[in-house]
Protein backbone atom coordinates (compact mmCIF):
# COMPACT_ATOMS: atom_id res chain seq x y z
CA UNK A 1 0.00 0.00 0.00
CA UNK A 2 1.18 3.35 -0.98
CA UNK A 3 1.20 6.37 1.52
CA UNK A 4 2.45 8.98 -1.21
CA UNK A 5 0.13 11.54 -1.73
CA UNK A 6 2.14 13.56 -4.66
CA UNK A 7 0.95 11.87 -7.58
CA UNK A 8 -2.66 11.34 -9.05
CA UNK A 9 -4.48 8.26 -8.86
CA UNK A 10 -7.07 6.86 -11.20
CA UNK A 11 -9.65 3.90 -11.23
CA UNK A 12 -13.23 2.38 -12.23
CA UNK A 13 -15.44 3.14 -9.10
CA UNK A 14 -18.61 1.24 -10.61
CA UNK A 15 -18.19 -3.32 -10.23
CA UNK A 16 -17.05 -5.11 -13.60
CA UNK A 17 -19.00 -5.43 -16.47
CA UNK A 18 -21.73 -4.14 -18.16
CA UNK A 19 -24.22 -1.44 -17.06
CA UNK A 20 -26.35 1.77 -18.45
CA UNK A 21 -23.21 3.70 -16.87
CA UNK A 22 -19.33 3.34 -15.05
CA UNK A 23 -17.85 5.84 -12.90
CA UNK A 24 -14.13 6.90 -13.26
CA UNK A 25 -12.62 8.39 -10.17
CA UNK A 26 -9.09 10.34 -10.67
CA UNK A 27 -7.41 12.32 -7.07
CA UNK A 28 -4.63 14.69 -6.86
CA UNK A 29 -2.99 17.29 -7.73
CA UNK A 30 -3.08 16.58 -11.38
CA UNK A 31 -6.38 15.57 -11.53
CA UNK A 32 -7.50 18.54 -13.40
CA UNK A 33 -5.74 18.85 -16.43
CA UNK A 34 -5.14 14.75 -17.04
CA UNK A 35 -8.63 15.44 -17.77
CA UNK A 36 -8.45 18.66 -19.59
CA UNK A 37 -6.54 16.55 -21.93
CA UNK A 38 -9.27 14.09 -23.32
CA UNK A 39 -11.59 17.44 -23.81
CA UNK A 40 -11.77 19.57 -26.42
CA UNK A 41 -9.52 22.55 -27.15
CA UNK A 42 -8.46 21.25 -23.34
CA UNK A 43 -11.28 23.61 -21.92
CA UNK A 44 -11.51 24.43 -17.75
CA UNK A 45 -13.88 22.25 -15.90
CA UNK A 46 -16.50 24.23 -13.73
CA UNK A 47 -16.16 23.35 -9.80
CA UNK A 48 -18.68 21.01 -8.70
CA UNK A 49 -21.17 21.84 -11.62
CA UNK A 50 -21.32 18.54 -14.01
CA UNK A 51 -20.27 19.25 -17.68
CA UNK A 52 -21.92 17.34 -20.33
CA UNK A 53 -18.81 16.78 -22.95
CA UNK A 54 -17.30 14.19 -25.69
CA UNK A 55 -13.91 12.69 -24.65
CA UNK A 56 -11.11 12.21 -26.93
CA UNK A 57 -8.13 9.94 -26.95
CA UNK A 58 -4.20 11.37 -27.82
CA UNK A 59 -5.27 10.79 -31.17
CA UNK A 60 -8.31 13.07 -31.21
CA UNK A 61 -10.77 9.78 -31.68
CA UNK A 62 -13.91 10.28 -30.15
CA UNK A 63 -13.70 7.75 -27.04
CA UNK A 64 -17.99 8.70 -25.48
CA UNK A 65 -19.75 11.70 -24.25
CA UNK A 66 -19.73 11.51 -21.01
CA UNK A 67 -20.52 13.74 -17.87
CA UNK A 68 -17.74 14.93 -16.35
CA UNK A 69 -17.66 16.96 -12.53
CA UNK A 70 -14.98 18.63 -10.87
CA UNK A 71 -14.21 18.46 -7.27
CA UNK A 72 -11.76 21.03 -5.98
CA UNK A 73 -9.87 20.14 -2.85
CA UNK A 74 -9.69 20.12 0.23
CA UNK A 75 -13.61 20.25 -0.19
CA UNK A 76 -13.87 16.73 -1.87
CA UNK A 77 -13.90 12.67 -0.94
CA UNK A 78 -9.93 13.02 -0.32
CA UNK A 79 -9.23 16.53 0.32
CA UNK A 80 -7.43 16.61 -2.95
CA UNK A 81 -8.89 17.58 -6.64
CA UNK A 82 -11.11 14.78 -8.02
CA UNK A 83 -12.76 14.44 -11.00
CA UNK A 84 -15.15 12.21 -11.79
CA UNK A 85 -16.40 10.58 -15.06
CA UNK A 86 -20.03 9.09 -15.80
CA UNK A 87 -19.33 7.27 -19.41
CA UNK A 88 -21.90 4.41 -20.88
CA UNK A 89 -20.99 1.32 -19.35
CA UNK A 90 -19.35 -0.88 -22.17
CA UNK A 91 -16.18 -2.32 -20.72
CA UNK A 92 -14.36 -1.48 -23.26
CA UNK A 93 -15.34 2.55 -23.59
CA UNK A 94 -14.32 2.30 -19.92
CA UNK A 95 -11.17 1.04 -20.07
CA UNK A 96 -10.05 2.88 -23.40
CA UNK A 97 -10.73 5.92 -21.80
CA UNK A 98 -9.02 4.68 -18.35
CA UNK A 99 -5.49 4.16 -20.58
CA UNK A 100 -5.71 7.51 -21.53
CA UNK A 101 -5.81 8.70 -18.13
CA UNK A 102 -3.10 6.86 -17.21
CA UNK A 103 -1.18 7.55 -20.34
CA UNK A 104 -1.25 10.92 -19.58
CA UNK A 105 -0.02 10.98 -16.08
CA UNK A 106 -2.10 8.96 -13.84
CA UNK A 107 -1.39 6.52 -11.54
CA UNK A 108 -3.95 2.96 -11.55
CA UNK A 109 -4.92 3.08 -7.57
CA UNK A 110 -4.41 0.52 -5.47
CA UNK A 111 -7.57 -0.96 -3.38
CA UNK A 112 -8.86 1.47 -1.14
CA UNK A 113 -6.57 3.86 -1.96
CA UNK A 114 -8.85 6.81 -2.18
CA UNK A 115 -10.17 6.39 1.14
CA UNK A 116 -6.87 6.16 2.36
CA UNK A 117 -6.08 9.60 1.12
CA UNK A 118 -9.17 10.81 2.66
CA UNK A 119 -7.94 9.35 6.22
CA UNK A 120 -4.64 10.91 5.43
CA UNK A 121 -5.73 14.18 4.56
CA UNK A 122 -8.33 14.32 7.76
CA UNK A 123 -11.26 14.26 5.98
CA UNK A 124 -12.32 11.33 8.15
CA UNK A 125 -10.98 9.27 10.99
CA UNK A 126 -9.54 5.47 10.68
CA UNK A 127 -13.19 4.01 12.46
CA UNK A 128 -14.97 6.27 9.55
CA UNK A 129 -12.78 4.83 7.24
CA UNK A 130 -13.66 1.03 8.43
CA UNK A 131 -18.00 2.09 8.27
CA UNK A 132 -17.41 3.17 4.64
CA UNK A 133 -15.72 -1.10 3.73
CA UNK A 134 -19.16 -2.17 5.91
CA UNK A 135 -21.74 0.14 4.12
CA UNK A 136 -20.30 -1.13 1.18
CA UNK A 137 -20.41 -4.90 2.64
CA UNK A 138 -23.91 -4.46 4.11
CA UNK A 139 -26.20 -7.21 3.18
CA UNK A 140 -29.60 -5.92 5.54
CA UNK A 141 -31.25 -2.32 5.70
CA UNK A 142 -30.01 -2.82 9.36
CA UNK A 143 -26.31 -3.30 8.93
CA UNK A 144 -26.27 -0.40 6.21
CA UNK A 145 -28.24 1.57 8.99
CA UNK A 146 -25.52 1.05 11.41
CA UNK A 147 -22.54 1.43 8.79
CA UNK A 148 -24.23 4.64 8.10
CA UNK A 149 -24.25 5.49 11.98
CA UNK A 150 -20.51 4.89 12.09
CA UNK A 151 -19.59 6.46 8.86
CA UNK A 152 -21.11 9.83 10.57
CA UNK A 153 -18.49 9.37 13.34
CA UNK A 154 -20.70 7.79 16.09
CA UNK A 155 -18.22 5.70 17.57
CA UNK A 156 -15.89 8.84 17.66
CA UNK A 157 -18.16 10.59 19.29
CA UNK A 158 -18.82 8.16 21.91
CA UNK A 159 -15.07 7.93 22.81
CA UNK A 160 -14.23 11.57 23.26
CA UNK A 161 -15.61 12.27 26.47
CA UNK A 162 -14.09 9.33 27.38
CA UNK A 163 -10.69 10.56 26.03
CA UNK A 164 -11.69 13.89 27.51
CA UNK A 165 -11.57 12.29 30.50
CA UNK A 166 -8.57 10.64 30.45
CA UNK A 167 -6.84 14.26 29.26
CA UNK A 168 -8.11 15.99 32.06
CA UNK A 169 -6.95 13.16 34.59
CA UNK A 170 -3.38 13.38 32.94
CA UNK A 171 -3.13 16.89 33.75
CA UNK A 172 -3.81 16.93 37.00
CA UNK A 173 -2.10 14.71 38.36
CA UNK A 174 1.24 15.87 35.95
CA UNK A 175 0.14 19.51 37.57
CA UNK A 176 0.33 17.67 41.21
CA UNK A 177 3.89 16.10 40.48
CA UNK A 178 4.81 20.02 39.71
CA UNK A 179 3.83 20.66 43.51
CA UNK A 180 5.06 17.31 45.24
CA UNK A 181 5.34 19.45 48.38
CA UNK A 182 1.69 19.24 48.79
CA UNK A 183 0.57 16.98 50.47
CA UNK A 184 -2.50 14.72 48.58
CA UNK A 185 -5.77 14.50 50.72
CA UNK A 186 -7.34 11.13 50.97
CA UNK A 187 -10.51 12.73 49.48
CA UNK A 188 -8.89 14.09 45.98
CA UNK A 189 -7.49 10.68 45.53
CA UNK A 190 -10.56 8.98 45.76
CA UNK A 191 -12.19 11.46 43.63
CA UNK A 192 -9.59 10.87 41.04
CA UNK A 193 -10.53 6.82 41.91
CA UNK A 194 -14.00 6.92 40.92
CA UNK A 195 -13.72 9.13 37.65
CA UNK A 196 -10.97 6.44 36.32
CA UNK A 197 -13.44 3.85 37.61
CA UNK A 198 -16.43 5.82 35.67
CA UNK A 199 -13.68 5.71 32.77
CA UNK A 200 -13.49 2.05 32.96
CA UNK A 201 -17.12 0.87 33.04
CA UNK A 202 -17.95 3.32 29.96
CA UNK A 203 -15.03 1.55 27.71
CA UNK A 204 -16.69 -1.81 29.67
CA UNK A 205 -19.70 -1.30 28.19
CA UNK A 206 -18.14 -0.51 25.20
CA UNK A 207 -16.34 -3.69 25.29
CA UNK A 208 -19.59 -6.05 26.04
CA UNK A 209 -21.34 -4.38 22.60
CA UNK A 210 -19.09 -5.94 20.45
CA UNK A 211 -21.18 -9.53 20.70
CA UNK A 212 -24.09 -8.06 19.63
CA UNK A 213 -22.23 -5.60 17.25
CA UNK A 214 -20.79 -8.92 15.69
CA UNK A 215 -24.21 -10.28 14.93
CA UNK A 216 -25.24 -7.23 13.63
CA UNK A 217 -22.28 -6.90 11.66
CA UNK A 218 -21.32 -10.77 10.72
CA UNK A 219 -24.96 -12.09 11.11
CA UNK A 220 -24.95 -15.78 12.52
CA UNK A 221 -24.90 -19.67 10.56
CA UNK A 222 -27.62 -21.29 12.09
CA UNK A 223 -27.38 -25.09 11.48
CA UNK A 224 -30.74 -27.72 11.33
CA UNK A 225 -29.77 -30.97 12.90
CA UNK A 226 -31.22 -34.14 13.73
CA UNK A 227 -31.48 -38.01 12.39
CA UNK A 228 -33.62 -38.56 8.89
CA UNK A 229 -37.39 -37.42 8.19
CA UNK A 230 -37.32 -35.72 11.55
CA UNK A 231 -38.21 -32.42 9.25
CA UNK A 232 -35.40 -30.51 8.93
CA UNK A 233 -35.95 -29.82 5.13
CA UNK A 234 -39.35 -28.91 5.87
CA UNK A 235 -38.88 -26.33 8.34
CA UNK A 236 -35.72 -25.03 6.21
CA UNK A 237 -38.18 -24.57 3.56
CA UNK A 238 -40.78 -23.24 5.80
CA UNK A 239 -38.07 -20.85 7.02
CA UNK A 240 -37.30 -19.52 3.84
CA UNK A 241 -40.98 -19.67 2.38
CA UNK A 242 -39.37 -21.20 -0.60
CA UNK A 243 -39.53 -25.00 -1.66
CA UNK A 244 -35.16 -24.82 -1.20
CA UNK A 245 -34.47 -28.25 -0.17
CA UNK A 246 -36.32 -31.57 -1.39
CA UNK A 247 -38.56 -33.10 0.76
CA UNK A 248 -39.82 -36.70 0.70
CA UNK A 249 -40.95 -39.34 2.85
CA UNK A 250 -37.83 -41.57 2.22
CA UNK A 251 -35.15 -41.12 4.77
CA UNK A 252 -31.79 -39.85 3.35
CA UNK A 253 -32.84 -37.54 0.59
CA UNK A 254 -30.79 -34.64 1.71
CA UNK A 255 -27.39 -35.43 0.88
CA UNK A 256 -25.28 -32.26 1.13
CA UNK A 257 -25.90 -28.62 2.59
CA UNK A 258 -28.07 -26.24 1.61
CA UNK A 259 -27.54 -22.95 2.70
CA UNK A 260 -29.61 -19.98 1.98
CA UNK A 261 -29.41 -15.70 4.27
CA UNK A 262 -32.63 -14.48 5.45
CA UNK A 263 -32.90 -11.54 7.23
CA UNK A 264 -33.92 -11.53 10.99
CA UNK A 265 -34.74 -8.08 12.54
CA UNK A 266 -31.90 -6.65 10.60
CA UNK A 267 -29.57 -9.88 11.56
CA UNK A 268 -28.16 -11.60 8.29
CA UNK A 269 -28.94 -15.35 9.54
CA UNK A 270 -27.65 -18.07 6.86
CA UNK A 271 -30.00 -21.18 7.16
CA UNK A 272 -28.04 -24.55 6.79
CA UNK A 273 -30.16 -27.81 6.17
CA UNK A 274 -27.69 -30.93 6.64
CA UNK A 275 -27.88 -34.32 6.11
CA UNK A 276 -29.60 -36.63 8.39
CA UNK A 277 -27.34 -38.38 10.97
CA UNK A 278 -27.77 -42.00 11.02
CA UNK A 279 -25.83 -44.65 9.52
CA UNK A 280 -25.55 -44.40 5.80
CA UNK A 281 -27.35 -46.87 3.29
CA UNK A 282 -24.43 -46.21 1.08
CA UNK A 283 -21.18 -44.08 0.27
CA UNK A 284 -22.63 -40.95 -0.48
CA UNK A 285 -25.01 -40.46 2.16
CA UNK A 286 -21.94 -41.46 4.41
CA UNK A 287 -20.22 -38.71 2.99
CA UNK A 288 -23.84 -36.04 3.50
CA UNK A 289 -23.72 -37.14 7.70
CA UNK A 290 -19.73 -36.60 7.72
CA UNK A 291 -20.81 -32.71 5.72
CA UNK A 292 -22.93 -32.69 8.22
CA UNK A 293 -21.17 -33.24 11.47
CA UNK A 294 -18.82 -30.74 9.91
CA UNK A 295 -21.17 -28.17 9.68
CA UNK A 296 -22.21 -28.49 12.94
CA UNK A 297 -18.40 -27.32 14.08
CA UNK A 298 -19.09 -23.80 11.91
CA UNK A 299 -22.35 -23.42 13.63
CA UNK A 300 -23.02 -20.40 15.85
CA UNK A 301 -26.74 -21.63 16.75
CA UNK A 302 -28.07 -25.43 15.99
CA UNK A 303 -32.13 -25.96 15.36
CA UNK A 304 -32.00 -29.66 17.03
CA UNK A 305 -35.10 -30.86 15.04
CA UNK A 306 -36.84 -34.10 17.02
CA UNK A 307 -39.75 -36.07 15.51
CA UNK A 308 -42.48 -35.83 18.17
CA UNK A 309 -44.50 -38.33 16.46
CA UNK A 310 -41.91 -41.15 17.17
CA UNK A 311 -39.90 -41.97 20.57
CA UNK A 312 -36.55 -40.75 21.20
CA UNK A 313 -34.37 -43.70 19.74
CA UNK A 314 -30.80 -44.21 19.09
CA UNK A 315 -30.70 -42.01 16.01
CA UNK A 316 -31.59 -39.45 18.00
CA UNK A 317 -29.12 -39.74 21.14
CA UNK A 318 -26.52 -39.75 18.62
CA UNK A 319 -27.33 -36.89 16.98
CA UNK A 320 -27.69 -34.82 20.23
CA UNK A 321 -23.87 -36.58 20.90
CA UNK A 322 -22.69 -34.79 17.92
CA UNK A 323 -23.79 -31.29 18.74
CA UNK A 324 -24.31 -30.88 22.67
CA UNK A 325 -21.18 -29.33 23.14
CA UNK A 326 -22.73 -26.53 20.70
CA UNK A 327 -25.71 -24.21 21.38
CA UNK A 328 -28.43 -25.41 20.47
CA UNK A 329 -32.88 -25.01 20.56
CA UNK A 330 -34.68 -28.16 20.95
CA UNK A 331 -37.13 -28.29 18.03
CA UNK A 332 -39.85 -30.43 18.28
CA UNK A 333 -41.59 -30.85 14.73
CA UNK A 334 -44.71 -32.45 13.80
CA UNK A 335 -47.06 -31.31 16.68
CA UNK A 336 -50.00 -31.62 14.79
CA UNK A 337 -49.80 -35.42 14.90
CA UNK A 338 -50.04 -37.86 18.16
CA UNK A 339 -46.99 -37.19 21.01
CA UNK A 340 -44.92 -39.95 21.01
CA UNK A 341 -41.84 -38.41 21.92
CA UNK A 342 -40.18 -38.41 25.50
CA UNK A 343 -37.34 -36.15 25.72
CA UNK A 344 -34.16 -36.67 28.09
CA UNK A 345 -34.28 -34.25 30.96
CA UNK A 346 -30.45 -33.72 30.24
CA UNK A 347 -31.25 -32.94 26.91
CA UNK A 348 -34.04 -30.38 27.75
CA UNK A 349 -31.64 -29.00 30.20
CA UNK A 350 -28.69 -27.97 28.14
CA UNK A 351 -31.23 -26.48 25.55
CA UNK A 352 -31.00 -22.66 24.70
CA UNK A 353 -34.70 -23.03 23.88
CA UNK A 354 -37.54 -25.11 23.16
CA UNK A 355 -40.10 -24.86 20.16
CA UNK A 356 -42.84 -26.96 19.42
CA UNK A 357 -43.28 -26.41 15.82
CA UNK A 358 -45.73 -27.80 12.82
CA UNK A 359 -43.85 -27.37 9.49
CA UNK A 360 -46.49 -29.32 7.78
CA UNK A 361 -48.98 -26.68 9.00
CA UNK A 362 -46.57 -23.72 9.15
CA UNK A 363 -47.81 -23.31 13.03
CA UNK A 364 -45.06 -21.48 15.81
CA UNK A 365 -42.49 -20.88 12.88
CA UNK A 366 -42.42 -17.18 14.03
CA UNK A 367 -42.07 -18.88 17.59
CA UNK A 368 -39.12 -20.36 16.10
CA UNK A 369 -37.86 -17.58 14.78
CA UNK A 370 -38.31 -15.25 18.03
CA UNK A 371 -36.00 -18.07 19.78
CA UNK A 372 -33.41 -17.88 17.52
CA UNK A 373 -33.68 -14.20 17.61
CA UNK A 374 -33.65 -14.33 21.58
CA UNK A 375 -30.43 -16.32 21.98
CA UNK A 376 -28.94 -13.99 19.36
CA UNK A 377 -29.79 -10.66 21.18
CA UNK A 378 -31.05 -12.33 24.80
CA UNK A 379 -31.06 -8.84 26.32
CA UNK A 380 -33.47 -7.43 23.74
CA UNK A 381 -31.27 -5.21 22.50
CA UNK A 382 -33.00 -4.08 19.42
CA UNK A 383 -32.96 -0.36 20.30
CA UNK A 384 -29.58 -0.31 18.35
CA UNK A 385 -27.53 1.71 20.23
CA UNK A 386 -25.29 3.99 17.55
CA UNK A 387 -22.27 2.97 19.12
CA UNK A 388 -22.15 -0.47 18.89
CA UNK A 389 -18.84 -1.95 18.39
CA UNK A 390 -19.15 -3.99 15.39
CA UNK A 391 -15.01 -4.38 14.63
CA UNK A 392 -12.85 -6.89 16.65
CA UNK A 393 -10.47 -4.25 16.18
CA UNK A 394 -11.81 -1.97 17.97
CA UNK A 395 -12.99 -4.16 20.62
CA UNK A 396 -8.99 -5.25 20.87
CA UNK A 397 -8.27 -1.76 21.44
CA UNK A 398 -11.06 -1.32 23.83
CA UNK A 399 -9.44 -4.18 25.88
CA UNK A 400 -5.92 -2.91 25.70
CA UNK A 401 -7.15 0.68 26.80
CA UNK A 402 -9.06 -1.10 30.17
CA UNK A 403 -5.71 -3.08 30.77
CA UNK A 404 -3.43 0.32 31.09
CA UNK A 405 -6.17 1.67 33.29
CA UNK A 406 -6.10 -1.33 35.67
CA UNK A 407 -2.28 -1.12 35.73
CA UNK A 408 -2.48 2.10 36.71
CA UNK A 409 -6.10 2.31 39.25
CA UNK A 410 -3.25 -1.03 40.98
CA UNK A 411 -0.45 1.67 41.02
CA UNK A 412 -2.14 4.77 42.41
CA UNK A 413 -3.96 1.95 45.21
CA UNK A 414 -0.35 0.70 45.75
CA UNK A 415 0.66 4.52 46.39
CA UNK A 416 2.93 4.57 43.86
CA UNK A 417 4.39 7.88 42.53
CA UNK A 418 2.26 9.65 39.84
CA UNK A 419 4.28 8.98 37.26
CA UNK A 420 3.83 5.58 37.02
CA UNK A 421 -0.13 6.02 37.28
CA UNK A 422 0.72 8.96 34.32
CA UNK A 423 2.53 6.54 31.86
CA UNK A 424 -0.03 3.96 31.97
CA UNK A 425 -2.91 6.15 31.49
CA UNK A 426 -1.05 7.22 28.52
CA UNK A 427 -1.09 4.39 27.36
CA UNK A 428 -4.81 3.94 27.72
CA UNK A 429 -5.58 6.72 25.64
CA UNK A 430 -2.66 5.91 23.26
CA UNK A 431 -4.79 2.38 22.62
CA UNK A 432 -8.04 4.55 21.85
CA UNK A 433 -6.86 6.41 19.63
CA UNK A 434 -5.51 3.38 17.77
CA UNK A 435 -9.93 3.72 16.76
CA UNK A 436 -9.43 6.41 15.17
CA UNK A 437 -5.85 6.06 13.45
CA UNK A 438 -3.98 8.36 15.23
CA UNK A 439 -1.55 5.93 16.76
CA UNK A 440 -1.35 3.21 13.87
CA UNK A 441 1.34 2.47 12.20
CA UNK A 442 1.63 1.59 8.39
CA UNK A 443 1.45 -2.22 8.46
CA UNK A 444 -1.97 -2.11 10.12
CA UNK A 445 -3.36 0.83 7.69
CA UNK A 446 -2.60 -1.43 5.12
CA UNK A 447 -4.18 -4.62 6.61
CA UNK A 448 -7.50 -2.24 6.74
CA UNK A 449 -7.43 -0.64 2.99
CA UNK A 450 -6.10 -3.54 1.37
CA UNK A 451 -9.32 -5.28 2.01
CA UNK A 452 -11.30 -2.10 0.24
CA UNK A 453 -12.37 -2.46 -3.96
CA UNK A 454 -10.07 -0.65 -6.05
CA UNK A 455 -11.91 2.91 -6.96
CA UNK A 456 -13.06 3.35 -3.41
Amino acid sequence: MRFERDDTIAAVATPPGRGAISLIRLSGGEAHSIVATLLKNHERLPARRPLYTRLFDGDGQALDDAVVTYFPGPESYTGEDVVEISTHGSPVIVQLILDSLLEKGGRLAEPGEFTLRAFLNGKIDLAQAEAVQDLIESQTRFQAKLAHEQLRGSLSEALAPVEKELVHVIAHLETRLEFVEDEVEPEERQALRKRLLKVDQRLLGMEESYRRGRIFHDGIRVVLAGKPNSGKSSIFNSLLKSERAIVTAIPGTTRDALEEVVELEGIPVTLVDTAGIREGEGLVEQLGVERSIRQLASADLVLFVLDSSRPFDLWDQRSWESLRDRDYILVENKNDLEQRLDVPSGLRDHAAGQVEVSALKDRSLKVLLDAILHWSLPEKSVERERAVVTNIRHRECLKESRGWLGRSLDADEKGMSEEFVIHDLRKALSALGQIRGETTNEEILSQIFSSFCIGK
